[in-house]
């Protein structure tokens, strides 16, 4: 029979896939900056907004991650290689803005360490890699969850100006353990590792909040877009741009050559997965905790072009 189909079509329906990814993304976040440009909502609004985010649409993305994907124990060295690339970058960066002033140095170090794996990962590794590769991509996410809320959001409490109450390591564990997204995280694997029966209502609820928190995630990003920050700022945001890039080029370097001659689809996952932008956790944490949102909207949008130049290059040579 012959092939009708040409050699670079299926690369070309990838590449067409991850342009699509791209340019709705970048037009939402547009959307929110026009939205706040001419004045149909603020600043202010958007921390309402954050809020709703953090107690509804985040815990319910996570129970629906955590209680859907099939846990192997052979995949457990992805969300362990998560976790040491994110705390990889964390360290570098409570060395290197240990000179900065504390409200500054907790946006920026928040900044480091996640991954958004979950809202613009996913979309351009199940289009370039197809549904099965899908499996590495939410273990990886399991890892970077772990760095989020355990470790970012502690950090975040730590350098936190306006909350003294939770610089002490209890209070500080007591509250992550007590964040809506933590608390569905845990309730998705106790789902999972359970196997309880729920009615399919539950779940069909939840995939609909689920499915609205990356509209009002990007359209936050938007809100907070900010041109006016000073010299100063944008030189700090380079140095989170420039940890993530290097750590993240390393662990490329090392992937290709630890896993050459092993599973494909996992190797390209992985090297996809540790060139990520900034997670768009950083908002919400930003809010609540006090710091200045604009430097976190700036630093999200910044991440998001880099990164995707940076895939854009991966995907030609994968």
């Amino acid at each position: 029979m012959l092939n009708l189909v040409p050699p670079n079509c299926f690369k070309i329906l990838s590449m067409n896939q991850t342009n699509n990814v791209f340019i709705i993304t970048l037009s939402i976040i547009f959307l929110g900056f026009l939205l706040k440009k001419y004045n149909f909502i603020t600043e202010k609004e958007g921390k309402t907004i954050s809020k709703f985010l953090m107690y509804t649409t985040f815990p319910a993305l996570m129970i629906i991650t955590t209680a859907t994907v099939k846990l192997d124990t052979s995949l457990l060295l992805i969300p362990i290689f998560a976790v040491i690339l994110g705390s990889s970058m964390l360290l570098v960066a409570w060395i290197w803005f240990s000179d900065y002033e504390k409200c500054l140095r907790g946006v920026l170090t928040m900044g480091v360490g996640g991954f958004n794996s979950g809202l613009f990962g996913f979309p351009i590794i199940e289009g370039l890699f197809g549904k099965q590769a899908m499996v590495y991509a939410i273990m990886f996410d399991i890892g970077n969850t772990i760095i989020v809320f355990g470790a970012i959001y502690s950090i975040g409490s730590y350098f936190s100006v306006n909350k003294k109450e939770q610089t002490g390591i209890k209070p500080i564990f007591k509250k992550v353990m007590s964040l809506p997204p933590v608390l569905g995280i845990l309730f998705g694997l106790l789902i999972n590792v359970t196997n309880i029966k729920l009615p399919t209502i539950f779940f069909d609820f939840l995939e609909v909040l689920a499915i609205g928190n990356k509209p009002l995630v990007l359209l936050l990003m938007g809100i907070y877009l900010s041109f006016d920050l000073d010299k100063k700022l944008m030189l700090a945001i380079s140095k989170v741009l420039i940890i993530r890039i290097s750590i993240g080029i390393l662990a490329v370097v090392g992937l290709y050559l630890l896993l050459h001659n092993s599973n494909s689809s996992m190797k390209n996952v992985l090297i996809i997965c540790s060139l990520l932008p900034v997670g768009l956790t950083i908002l919400p944490f930003s809010d609540e905790l006090g710091y200045d949102s604009r430097i976190a909207g700036t630093l999200l949008n910044i991440s998001l072009l880099v990164s995707f130049v940076l895939m854009w290059g991966l995907v030609l040579v994968l």
